[in-house]
C-alpha cells in the first residue's frame, strides 16, 4: 500500500485550480444531447470525466479530447445508440446518475454498472421518477444500486412528485433529459425538500446556455419547457471551487496566506459557502480582479452551520473544525453517508486518528477543537477524505495518508498543487537568495552552463527537464501511447516524482540513466504538452526550489515565463540550428548530425506552439547566443549578473 507523508509548513503563494468537475460533466452530457458540435474549453481530465466520456461514447456520442484545453463533442441530437456492452460508471455518483436519466432515451436495453461501492450507494428515488415519467427500468442486484437496466419505452414530459432527500443529483438527472421529452415537465418535492439545492441550479445554468428553456419557481418547482432540444455551443468550464476549499482550508489551519487564481465569487458553485463559513472562523477572505485571497488568524473561531447546499465542502470543514478553539457543529449533511464513503463516520474515525475528538449523528457532526498530531489516515478510496486530511497535515507535522492515488478521482496533481506552496516550517531563506531561471531549446548549452552556474554561485541546480523524461518514462513503462493524454494523466498521478543531488527519482527510484534513453528523448514532447502534466510538474518543481530557501539554478523551457516569472535573473540561452544540432549529437554518442538536427527542429515546433506554457523568451530575460562561446564565457556572464541582481 503507498502511503504519502504530508509536508508540514504553512501555505504561501498562489495557485490555479483544475476546472470544475460538476460543470465539466454536466456540459459533457448536455452537448452530447444537442444538435451540433460543441467546444468544452478548460475541461477537468480526471477519472470521473473519463468515466462519463466513456460512456457517452459507447452510446455513440464522438468526443475528440486530443487537446486537453478544448474537447469538442459532435451532439447527437438525442439519437443515441444501443451499446455494445455494459456501461461502467465506476466509482461516479454524478456519472451513474446522469446516464441512467440519458439511457431512457436510448431505443434499446442498457446495462449500467459500476464499482464494489457504486452498487451501495441508493438509485431507487431516480429510478422512481424516470418510471412516473414512462421511462422502464429494472434493478439487477439485490441492493437499492446498480447494477441495473433501462430501456423499453420512451419517456414523455408531465408532472411528477420527486424524493430529493438524499441527492440532488437525482434532480439534475431528470432535468436535464426533460427538453427532449414530448411535453413540458414539471418536478415537485416530497415534503418540498431539495437537497443540495445550489447544484440542481447550477444544472438549470447549464442547460440555459444551451438553450433549454427551464427556470426554478416557488414552492420549489422546477418547469421545463419539452421538445425543445439543446443547441451545440462553445462553453467554458469554470474553475472548481469545490477543489479551491482545499487550498484556502490550508492556509485557514497554518496561519499562511493564498490566492486562488480564477475563482470567481459571482460563480454559482455553492461551495463558495466555505469562503464566507472561514471569514466567520476569523479568516481574511479578499475577492480580487485575479481571484480570493484567504489568509488564517493566529487562532480560528469555532463554528456552527447548516452545510446542507454544500456537502462537499462540508467535509473539509469538519476537518478545519479539529483546528478551531472550541466546539464546532456542522449540520444537515446526512447525505454525506451515501457518498463515496460513509463521510460522517469516516470523519470520526480519522479525527479520531490525529487526536480531534469528533461525534456523529444522523446527519451532523460535532468537533471538539484541539491541537491534532500526526497519524496514519485511512482514506476508504474516497478523495475527498484523503484531500481533506492532507490539509490537516500541513499545520501538523507526520500526518501521513494511505492510497493517496484515489485524488485522481476529480484532481489528479493534487498532492504535487499542495506542496508547490507549503513553504517548509523548517526553511531558511538565504540571505543573498536569488532563482535564476535559464531556459532555451535543445542543444543550446542549458544543462551544462545551468550546473556550473550552480556551482558558481553555491546554489542547488534544478533540471526541470528530467521531470518530463520521468513522466515520459512511466508511460511508456506502463505501455501508454504518449499521444493519448487522459491515460497518460493517470499514470503520471500514480507515481511520485523526486529531485535529489542531480538524480531524478520515481517512487525513490534512481532513474537518471534511463530518462535519458533516445526513446524517451523522442516521446516527451508529446507528453511535457499535455497541459495537465505540465501543472503536476510545475507544482513539483516549485516544491522543490521552496524547499531549498527559494534559492537555486533552474534550468527548463519555461522557467522564466511560468514557472518562476518572478525569478531575480532570467536567462535565454540559444544557438544556431547547425550548432544545437551537433552539441546534442555528441550527448547521445553518435555522428548522424542530420536526424537530431530534424529531432530539434521538430521538438522546438512542437515546444513553440503548444497552446500550454510554450517556449519562448521572458520579456525581461537576458539572451545569450552560445554559438560562439565557451562554456566559462557564458558562465562568466550569468554569474556576474546574478551577483549584480544580488547586491543591487
Amino acid at each position: 500500500m503507498t502511503v504519502y507523508e504530508v509536508r508540514y509548513g504553512r501555505v504561501a503563494g498562489s495557485l490555479e485550480i483544475p476546472g470544475s468537475r460538476s460543470v465539466t460533466n454536466r456540459a459533457l452530457l448536455i452537448a452530447s444531447l444537442a444538435h451540433g458540435p460543441s467546444s468544452l474549453l478548460r475541461p477537468l481530465e480526471a477519472e470521473d470525466t473519463a468515466v462519463m466520456r466513456s460512456c457517452l461514447r459507447a452510446l455513440g456520442v464522438e468526443i475528440a479530447d486530443g487537446d486537453p484545453e478544448a474537447w469538442i463533442v459532435e451532439g447527437s441530437g438525442g439519437l443515441l445508440s444501443v451499446p455494445d456492452a455494459p456501461l461502467n460508471v465506476g466509482a461516479s455518483g454524478t456519472t451513474a446518475r446522469f446516464i441512467t436519466a440519458v439511457s431512457a432515451l436510448v431505443p434499446g436495453r442498457v446495462v449500467i454498472d459500476g464499482s464494489p461501492r457504486m452498487r451501495l450507494r441508493p438509485i431507487t428515488d431516480l429510478i422512481a421518477a424516470l418510471r412516473d415519467l414512462g421511462a422502464e427500468i429494472d434493478i439487477l442486484g439485490e441492493g437499492e444500486g446498480p447494477p441495473l437496466a433501462v430501456g423499453g419505452q420512451t419517456p414523455a414530459g408531465r408532472s411528477i412528485t420527486m424524493d430529493a432527500t438524499r441527492s440532488s443529483q437525482y434532480v439534475s438527472a431528470v432535468a436535464m433529459i426533460a427538453p427532449l421529452l414530448d411535453g413540458d415537465t414539471e418536478i415537485r418535492f416530497s415534503g418540498d425538500v431539495l437537497v443540495s439545492r445550489p447544484y440542481v441550479e447550477m444544472t438549470l445554468d447549464v442547460m440555459a446556455a444551451y438553450g433549454a428553456e427551464a427556470e426554478m419557481r416557488p414552492g420549489p418547482v422546477i418547469h421545463i419547457r419539452g421538445s425543445t432540444g439543446y443547441r451545440g455551443i462553445e462553453y467554458a468550464i469554470e474553475p472548481d471551487v469545490s477543489a479551491a476549499v482545499y487550498p484556502a482550508a490550508a492556509a485557514a489551519v497554518s496561519g499562511g496566506t493564498i490566492e486562488i487564481v480564477g475563482v470567481d465569487f459571482r460563480s454559482r458553485q455553492p461551495d463558495l459557502l466555505f469562503f464566507d463559513v472561514l471569514a466567520e472562523m476569523g479568516c481574511s477572505v479578499d475577492w480580487t480582479q485575479s481571484g480570493v485571497r484567504v489568509s488564517g488568524p493566529v487562532r480560528l473561531a469555532p463554528v456552527s452551520r447548516d452545510m446542507n447546499s454544500a456537502p462537499d465542502a462540508a467535509l473539509m470543514l469538519a476537518v478545519v473544525c479539529g483546528f478551531a478553539d472550541g466546539v464546532s457543529t456542522v449540520a444537515n449533511i446526512g447525505n454525506l453517508r451515501i457518498k463515496e464513503s460513509d463521510r460522517l463516520t469516516a470523519l470520526q474515525e480519522q479525527l479520531a486518528v490525529i487526536g480531534i475528538k469528533a461525534q456523529t449523528t444522523a446527519d451532523s457532526i460535532t468537533v471538539e477543537g484541539g491541537s491534532p498530531h500526526g497519524g496514519e489516515i485511512a482514506t476508504y478510496d474516497d478523495h475527498r477524505i484523503a484531500m481533506a486530511f492532507a490539509v490537516a497535515g500541513v499545520a501538523t507535522p507526520g500526518v501521513r495518508i494511505q492510497d493517496p492515488g484515489c485524488v485522481a478521482k476529480t484532481w489528479p496533481g493534487f498532492f504535487a498543487a499542495l506542496e508547490s506552496v507549503t513553504v517548509s516550517a523548517t526553511m531558511v531563506r538565504l540571505d543573498m537568495g536569488i532563482i535564476v531561471a535559464i531556459d532555451g531549446p535543445g542543444g543550446s548549452g542549458k544543462t551544462t552552463v545551468s550546473r556550473a552556474v550552480g556551482e558558481r554561485l553555491e546554489l542547488p541546480h534544478l533540471d526541470t527537464g528530467a521531470f518530463y523524461r520521468a513522466a515520459t518514462l512511466v508511460a511508456i513503462e506502463a505501455s501508454v501511447d504518449v499521444q493519448d493524454a487522459p491515460a497518460v494523466i493517470e499514470e503520471v498521478s500514480r507515481h511520485r516524482f523526486g529531485y535529489a543531488d542531480g538524480r531524478m527519482l520515481i517512487d525513490d527510484r534512481d532513474v537518471s540513466s534511463e530518462i535519458r534513453t533516445e526513446a524517451v528523448t523522442r516521446a516527451a514532447s508529446p507528453v511535457s504538452a499535455i497541459p495537465e502534466v505540465r501543472r503536476i510538474m510545475v507544482a513539483q518543481q516549485r516544491a522543490w526550489v521552496a524547499a531549498q530557501g527559494a534559492s537555486a539554478v533552474v534550468e527548463g523551457r519555461d522557467i522564466g515565463t511560468v514557472v518562476f516569472p518572478d525569478a531575480g535573473l532570467k536567462v535565454y540561452l540559444t544557438a544556431r540550428p547547425e550548432v544545437r544540432a551537433a552539441r546534442r549529437a555528441s550527448e547521445q554518442g553518435h555522428e548522424d548530425v542530420t536526424r537530431v538536427a530534424s529531432d530539434l527542429h521538430r521538438r522546438d515546433t512542437i515546444d513553440s506552439t503548444r497552446a500550454d506554457s510554450p517556449l519562448t523568451a521572458a520579456d525581461d530575460a537576458v539572451i545569450l547566443d552560445t554559438s560562439d562561446l565557451t562554456i566559462d564565457e557564458v558562465v562568466d556572464r550569468i554569474v556576474a549578473t546574478a551577483k549584480e541582481r544580488q547586491t543591487g
